[in-house]
């Protein structure tokens, strides 16, 4: 196929707009509505492979406009009443449907990966991390965005009707809907449909854990599958005779009896850790995983800091450490007691930048993470918060307290009297608590306030 008879094939058909249409809805999304792809470490633009993920995720809008517009572009020669007359010409059925097929997927296709490029684009210019993750996501989506737009062409040739392209744009969105929440853990379609019928998607769920990357059997599944579909459509396009229609799903069929034995059965085996991402580097005792590297010089020294403040107490930690995966909203973070653990992920302390503020947030809990999940909200949970604000302060020596922290304005007072039972205690009794609550939180045994406190609450 020549670029002079592409070209003149573009100009025809329906592609210059529907990729227009789906440039619109992408960017239209991002950068119209706030969510987990505008917040950093998950931002869209933070990283190659998110930039990859997030552009997976926008099929769930992005391919039922493919289908749509295939559908369309592919009634055009019944609109025309040009169908008979095609029909007896000499010229091979699957040549001129090449060109139609070649317009629409290819530029679909370069719409798409324009998503995607702007970015990996902003990624790299904010020194994002780089690696070839994203490759394998990628070509699975444009595999996707081609068996859209083919499978619409096949249909809206099969089935010429008004209500054919808005049919099958809608029963898509609804389908790929579906798909996502019956994948989705906890999802009540979970128990009617297999987790691997719903990887048939080609849309990518919500970003969860920056760490994770989609596993390799995961993406030579769906890339079958997708392949095999665009297949089907292009052999609809092309086919003349009712035989040659009916044959033309052949190649879907077989897609899907290949792709559903090789597709991860649970949502443990299509994600997996990228060990590009989680690969330690350090700077010392300091180590962060080598997607935050460019965190490294931020905790560095306020780690190091931190390791000589804790040193004073016995079996003190000696590393500082940032966990290598996110922690659910119902998890108590890991604790060990030579390693202060930090979460990077965490909103809370990413937004920290003055060094003094990071050292307290380090030493907080005598260097122990706090023994609640987020969703902790009773009083044990303020106690502790309390309790770990006082012994960070005891650390570095001043008695301040961030009034914007998790402790609201209404224990505000309470937490200013505890403060002060504690300081008019003598040196020797502060420090042995100190210690005893190190101990509470490395067990998460014990309300640490109490132990603080004596009692005297």
């Amino acid at each position: 196929m020549n670029t002079r008879v592409l070209r003149t094939e573009v100009r025809r058909s329906i592609a210059p707009w529907a990729t227009l249409a789906i440039l619109v809805v992408a960017f239209g999304f991002l950068y119209s509505f706030s969510g987990p792809w505008t917040k950093a470490p998950l931002a869209w633009d933070e990283h190659w492979t998110h930039a990859a993920e997030w552009s997976r995720f926008l099929l769930v809008f992005l391919w039922p406009i493919a289908i749509g517009a295939g559908a369309i572009q592919g009634m055009r020669d019944t609109r025309s009443g040009t169908v008979e007359l095609m029909t007896t010409m000499p010229r091979p059925g699957w040549q001129r449907a090449a060109k139609l097929a070649g317009a629409l997927g290819g530029l679909l296709v370069l719409g798409y990966l324009l998503i995607f490029a702007v970015g990996a684009v902003q990624a790299a210019f904010n020194g994002g991390f780089f690696t070839f993750g994203w490759l394998p996501i990628v070509v699975v989506g444009v595999l996707a965005m081609l068996a859209g737009a083919w499978i619409g062409l096949g249909i809206g040739r099969l089935l010429p009707h008004p209500l054919t392209a808005p049919a099958v744009a809608v029963a898509a969105f609804v389908a790929v809907l579906l798909f996502q929440f019956a994948g989705a853990e906890g999802s009540a379609l979970a128990g009617f449909v297999p987790f691997r019928i719903s990887l048939l998607s080609p849309a990518m769920d919500v970003v969860r854990d920056p760490f994770e990357t989609t596993a390799g059997w995961m993406d030579l599944g769906q890339g079958v599958w997708l392949a095999g579909l665009a297949v089907t459509g292009f052999l609809l396009l092309a086919a003349r005779s009712k035989r040659a229609k009916g044959l033309a799903v052949v190649p879907a069929l077989a897609a899907v009896v290949v792709a559903l034995p090789v597709l991860p059965g649970s949502t443990a085996e299509a994600e997996v850790a990228d060990p590009d991402a989680t690969e330690m580097v350090c700077d010392g005792p300091v180590c962060v995983p080598r997607m935050f590297e460019a965190e490294l010089p931020r905790l560095a020294e306020p780690g190091k800091k931190a390791l000589r403040l804790l040193g004073t107490l016995p079996d003190a930690p000696v590393k500082v450490t940032a966990l290598d995966r996110r922690l659910s909203y119902d998890e108590v973070p890991p604790r060990a007691a030579d390693t202060v653990y930090v979460d990077l992920v965490d909103w809370s302390i990413r937004s920290i930048v003055n060094p003094d503020e990071m050292t307290r947030t380090l030493v907080a809990g005598a260097g122990t993470p706090t023994c609640y999940s987020v969703r902790g909200g009773d009083r044990s949970f303020s106690d502790e918060l309390t309790a770990r604000a006082i012994s960070s302060s005891w650390f570095v020596g001043e008695w301040e307290m961030d009034r914007g922290s998790r402790l609201g304005d209404r224990i505000w007072n309470e937490v200013l009297r505890n403060w002060e039972i504690f300081r008019a205690l003598p040196p020797d009794v502060q420090r042995t608590r100190i210690i005893a609550q190190r101990q509470a939180g490395l067990t998460c045994q014990g309300n640490q306030l109490g132990i603080l406190l004596g009692g005297a609450r």
